[in-house]
């Protein structure tokens, strides 16, 4: 835990709350595009069941058409992702180890809104540590965990996960006469996963416009402000 002999701590500034908008909007592209590919993954799984139960079926064209529509959603979603990542990391770090927090109060070091996402196992567990690290650090009185946040991060893990076993499934497709089931397969995985990224989305987004309402009304802000600034989602 930190302590609150250490030098005076950076200032907010208005330009987080923008960076909060930034995610806002990020997330609901991401939600937009989840529920695109799990509509897709889902038509997906149904076709290449019915073609693994009568191969006579199989059309071509269509499947063509899958190979390609899959190519490009992965890509645009994977840009997404990396996006939202990007923004939030920057996001929680920059209010994390700003004037708007109690240093006492947190538990961890700044560092680890960056670190936390990317070492191994720990990243199971860190960003979400973080985000409540923000939450805690920014009231002047206790507030157990929120469910918002665990049910987050829960998504974001869980997504995570199937979209590791929509890879080993994928990879397990070796152009054998098990093909086409191995994909139906992956794409049900995908369509789980979809569900899931779906719901972090929702989530994400209500939990960026609650810790940045926090923070932004945190009794620590200095009292010479001179900016007013906004909540995404409310009036100033």
């Amino acid at each position: 835990m930190t302590t609150s002999a250490q030098s005076p701590r950076p200032a907010l500034g208005p330009g987080w709350t923008t960076l909060s908008r930034a995610l806002v909007v990020l997330l609901g592209l991401a939600l937009v595009g989840s529920l695109l590919n799990g509509a897709f993954s889902f038509w997906a799984w149904r076709t290449f069941t019915g073609w693994a139960a009568d191969p006579a079926t199989i059309d071509l064209d269509q499947a063509t058409t899958y190979d390609t529509v899959t190519v490009l959603a992965a890509s645009v979603l994977t840009l997404l992702h990396l996006s939202v990542l990007v923004v939030m990391i920057v996001w929680l770090y920059r209010a994390h180890r700003s004037d708007r927090m109690d240093p006492a109060r947190l538990e961890h070091r700044s560092g680890w809104a960056i670190g936390g996402w990317f070492v191994p196992f720990l990243n199971l567990v860190r960003p979400y540590q973080v985000v409540e690290d923000v939450r805690l650090g920014s009231q002047s009185t206790f507030t157990p965990p929120s469910n918002v946040v665990l049910g987050w991060w829960l998504s974001v893990v869980g997504a995570s996960l199937a979209e590791r076993v929509t890879a080993v499934l994928l990879g397990d497709v070796d152009g054998g006469p098990g093909a086409v089931a191995a994909i139906a397969r992956a794409n049900l995985a995908d369509v789980v996963a979809s569900a899931l990224w779906v719901a972090a989305a929702v989530l994400g987004i209500l939990v960026v416009r609650s810790v940045t309402r926090l923070v932004v009304e945190s009794p620590y802000a200095p009292r010479t402000d001179a900016v007013r600034v906004a909540v995404p989602g409310h009036l100033a």
